[in-house]
């Protein structure tokens, strides 16, 4: 089994150095991209969010930036015959893997996803490593290669050894944002609801948003009302139009960020015809 050096070591941890004092609310900007590829060489390196389920690709970040011929397909078109993206799907194993590992060099450049996906864009090698993550937000960084030699043992082990600290930070970055947007929106309307991430369950609500909850959908409060669960999972963003549940009042209810901003609008009297 091989183990890294005392010098690939201290890249590592020079590497965490960087991770630990960027600032932003970008979770991998372009610098921490570059010092990736520093540490695992590369032509490209890429950070990619996907939502698997809904076929939405919900967030690219890349270095340097890509400039050469566009695949002649969509990824959603050959997602089931790329070889690392199938076990994914299957296994829900994000370490590190290397397209070697599936295919040899022979059956890779007979392959439809060489002749439509990577050969178009001149890549001749890959290495990813994800994030634990549910098929709906799927968080994998990409290194590729364009030729010389296939990624080594060393560069698996490097991205192994790299992948609780990358989860950290990208968890650490959502928790600034949504406390950023937390803040924004309790000064804009108390009637607010915070989500937990890729569930139904309710993190926080003031008190007006749960007790709009309870009188417009009759539930506690500790959960989404079915009918507000299925209205955010039938429409995407950015064109998601409000649900408006009408009563004696109506109550429309938007989704900002991580939040759900829940507006009562009271009905006009109407006029007599007096």
């Amino acid at each position: 089994m091989e183990r890294l050096g005392q010098a690939d070591f201290a890249c590592v941890l020079q590497f965490l150095e960087e991770l630990v004092v960027v600032e932003g609310e970008e979770p991998f900007p372009r610098e921490l991209l570059a010092s990736l590829r520093r540490l695992v060489p590369c032509d490209w390196v890429a950070f990619c969010e996907l939502d698997r389920v809904n076929e939405v690709h919900i967030g690219l970040a890349e270095y340097p930036t890509y400039d050469g011929e566009l695949p002649p397909c969509d990824y959603w078109q050959i997602r089931s015959e790329h070889p690392v993206c199938r076990e994914h799907e299957v296994t829900g194993d994000f370490s590190a893997l290397k397209l070697s590992d599936f295919v040899t060099r022979k059956q890779f450049h007979s392959s439809r996803i060489y002749t439509d996906w990577f050969g178009p864009a001149g890549i001749e090698y890959l290495i990813t490593v994800g994030l634990d993550s549910p098929l709906t937000h799927t968080k994998v960084f990409l290194f590729d290669r364009a030729g010389g030699r296939d990624f080594t043992e060393r560069d698996r082990i490097v991205l192994n050894l790299l992948r609780p600290h990358l989860t950290r930070r990208h968890a650490e970055v959502q928790a600034r944002r949504r406390a950023r947007e937390a803040v924004e929106l309790l000064e804009q309307n108390h009637a607010v609801v915070f989500l937990e991430d890729d569930h139904d369950r309710i993190a926080f609500a003031t008190d007006h948003g749960h007790e709009l909850l309870v009188r417009y959908f009759g539930e506690n409060g500790l959960r989404l009302p079915d009918a507000v669960g299925t209205w955010l999972r039938s429409a995407r963003l950015p064109d998601r139009t409000p649900l408006e549940v009408r009563e004696e009042a109506t109550l429309v209810v938007r989704k900002v960020g991580n939040a759900l901003l829940l507006e009562e609008r009271c009905r006009s009297p109407r006029l007599t015809a007096r």
